[in-house]
């Protein structure tokens, strides 16, 4: 009964310090991700290209597993053009590997994953660009915060090009929060 009654307080020691981070990890966690802090929030969307037609989505950017990751989930719906009545949906998750260096992945519901490496090169701007690793088009992937308006952009360059194109582009606001 003893040697259970110790097992127990060890384990319950264990599990303390694992669920308490040390003092400064919120506060390193909060300057990693201040650089893209304006796309935090749920989002509303509408926007299209040539090759996709019109539609309306939403997205949001949420703080997860105790502010170590940011995921973004999104979905279009296509009402008009070549994808009318047609739904996309993706999922890309933020993440560092190294301080002051955040990286992204990204999965559809296509099939396609893409690797970004993801810049702040001013205020309100987040590019994320295909970190090269992965054979075919590059793709690079832009946020801008215009006052109340974040606009995004979608470009792909094909092999051996280095020129991007847009593929899409769409202006989103902010989302009214759910009322209680």
């Amino acid at each position: 009964m003893r040697v259970f009654a110790v097992f127990l307080l060890g384990h319950a020691l264990l599990l303390a310090q694992s669920s308490n981070p040390k003092p400064d990890a919120p506060a390193g966690r909060d300057a990693l991700w201040k650089p893209i802090q304006f796309l935090l929030g749920n989002w509303t969307a509408e926007g299209g290209g040539t090759q996709t037609g019109q539609g309306q989505g939403a997205f949001s950017f949420t703080p997860d597993l105790d502010r170590s990751i940011v995921v973004r989930r999104n979905l279009a719906e296509y009402h008009d053009g070549p994808n009318a009545g047609t739904r996309h949906d993706d999922l890309l998750i933020i993440y560092s590997e190294a301080p002051d260096s955040l990286r992204a992945i990204y999965f559809d519901s296509e099939g396609h994953v893409i690797r970004y490496n993801l810049r702040t090169p001013a205020p309100n701007l987040a590019v994320f660009e295909s970190d090269g690793t992965q054979s075919g088009p590059k793709y690079r992937l832009s946020y801008t915060l215009r006052g109340k308006n974040l606009d995004g952009k979608f470009e792909v360059a094909p092999p051996g090009a280095a020129e991007f194109k847009t593929y899409l582009s769409w202006t989103s606001v902010k989302a009214a929060p759910p009322k209680p």
